[in-house]
């Protein structure tokens, strides 16, 4: 009980107070993936870095290297986990990996072997993904992992990473499902997906006990450089 007391009287708010106390969640979503109509659903699951999202993993991983960072943790997925590599290189560290970082699956009972791009009507696919857009649901999608297990297999993880860190800064890649759970737990958001996070943006929460604090949002200022538009497959 006295911990609990103590966590609750810490300012999360506050973006320049000490760590002491509470746990700095860096999220970042993975570099742009090479994502194409052919592939099969099973395949659309864990495809690697394109060659802008390489791109955009070292600028990323730049950017980073001058902050602090006390543990970098991982999906298992490889285009998150290469950019956690590239970021954990700038620290000495090795990505923790986590299943339960893995992104939310929309085809996760299609045919494996199958691409859902090539095999759906056309009208079909344009409406589950214009209705996903306006409604920023995952409803729309029919063969779609249960969203409520999606959020709590996530939520859980991040508790338990924001436990295991108080005092440090903790950089997580991931994915943009998880990144949208976590910042619509923050948030008080009813929407699967309230953000659309840019590939290597950076999000910063702040985190102690059961409470999170949101400080930045889908900050991809470092890719600018070098990227003037997104790709059809790759929102």
């Amino acid at each position: 009980m006295p911990n609990q007391t103590r966590a609750r009287s810490i300012d999360l708010d506050n973006p320049f107070a000490p760590l002491a106390g509470l746990c700095e969640l860096v999220l970042i979503r993975h570099g742009e993936q090479a994502l194409s109509k052919e592939l099969s659903a099973a395949e659309t699951v864990d495809p690697p870095l394109s060659d802008l999202g390489q791109r955009q993993v070292r600028a990323v991983a730049d950017r980073l290297s001058t902050r602090t960072v006390d543990a970098v943790y991982s999906s298992p997925l490889r285009r998150a986990l290469d950019t956690g590599w590239a970021i954990a290189g700038h620290h000495g560290l090795e990505p923790v990996v986590r299943d339960t970082l893995t992104e939310y699956e929309p085809w996760q009972s299609f045919p494996a072997d199958q691409s859902p791009f090539e095999t759906l009507p056309h009208d079909e696919i344009s409406r589950i993904f214009a209705e996903h857009i306006r409604t920023r649901s995952y409803e729309p999608f029919p063969y779609a992992e249960d969203p409520a297990a999606f959020r709590a297999r996530v939520l859980g993880e991040i508790g338990r990473i924001v436990d295991a860190h108080l005092g440090e800064r903790v950089v997580i890649t991931c994915h943009s499902g998880v990144i949208n759970a976590v910042l619509a737990d923050a948030l008080g958001s009813a929407f699967d997906m309230p953000v659309r996070v840019h590939h290597t943006s950076v999000n910063v929460l702040r985190g102690a006990d059961t409470r999170r604090a949101v400080q930045s949002v889908n900050d991809f200022t470092h890719v600018l450089d070098f990227q003037t538009a997104v790709g059809p497959m790759n929102l």
